[in-house]
């Protein structure tokens, strides 16, 4: 039997993990685990402890995953600009893409309001865990996507500031844009985090790829679809208020 000291290696073994907490000893190869990557900050070794406070718990959350989520962000914002300025520079293009949007949401005019208030929230609500559950698939969809909706929104946005100017569009946007894309930003920066640590196992760095995953989905279902809800509930009952005054 090996000896160090008075000591044989099981007894040592034993005292460190009578004298350390469970809970502790987790928390502790969490932390060493994440030294090694993106984001490096305390919030990295706090946050999962700080989740039996819910207002603690967001903060040290978004403050663990708020790298990915800018770069998502800067995606997004950076394909809307491109999608304003290709409208402006080839209408045709435009048009086509306003008549396939208008078809797809169609379907929502006839709806009551209460009804268009569940289309939107569920929408976003599967978006969002579309892009947690794809990053997955090394973070690679989530970016694709962001850039496509981006696009999308800039071209129409585009053309309806044509029609109503874009005191219209800031109006039509910012009242429940506030929490609904920082919202989705969030869901693809947490889909960019399972990505990287994909591409991270794959070659042959230690991660736990599991435990963000649940991570994540927990995050998700306590914070993002919640607050996803209320801005639904700002979009189908507050900015049709504001729109009415311009």
């Amino acid at each position: 039997m090996e000896k160090e000291g008075d000591y044989s290696l099981e007894e040592r073994r034993a005292g460190v993990q009578a004298e350390t907490p469970e809970g502790d000893m987790e928390n502790r190869g969490y932390a060493a685990e994440e030294k090694d990557f993106l984001p490096r900050s305390s919030a990295t070794e706090t946050w999962r402890d700080s989740r039996k406070d819910p207002k603690k718990g967001f903060t040290e959350y978004v403050r663990f995953i708020w790298p990915y989520a800018v770069i998502m962000a800067f995606v997004f914002f950076g394909a809307l600009a491109t999608g304003y300025i290709s409208a402006s520079s080839f209408p045709s293009m435009a048009d086509t893409l306003r008549e396939g949007f208008s078809s797809r949401f169609e379907s929502l005019l006839t709806m009551d309001p209460l009804s268009i208030m569940f289309a939107i929230f569920l929408n976003n609500a599967f978006v969002s865990l579309l892009f947690l559950v794809l990053g997955l698939a090394l973070g690679v969809l989530p970016v694709v996507f962001i850039a496509f909706n981006g696009y999308l929104v800039g071209v129409i946005a585009y053309l309806v500031a044509q029609e109503r100017g874009l005191l219209f569009i800031l109006l039509a946007l910012i009242p429940h844009g506030i929490l609904e894309l920082p919202m989705v930003f969030l869901a693809a920066g947490i889909g960019l985090r399972l990505g990287h640590q994909v591409f991270s196992a794959l070659i042959g760095k230690p991660t736990q790829v599991k435990r963000e995953f649940k991570d994540g989905l927990v995050f998700y279902f306590r914070w993002i679809v919640p607050l996803l809800f209320v801005a639904a509930v700002i979009e189908t009952f507050i900015t049709p208020l504001i729109l009415s005054f311009v």
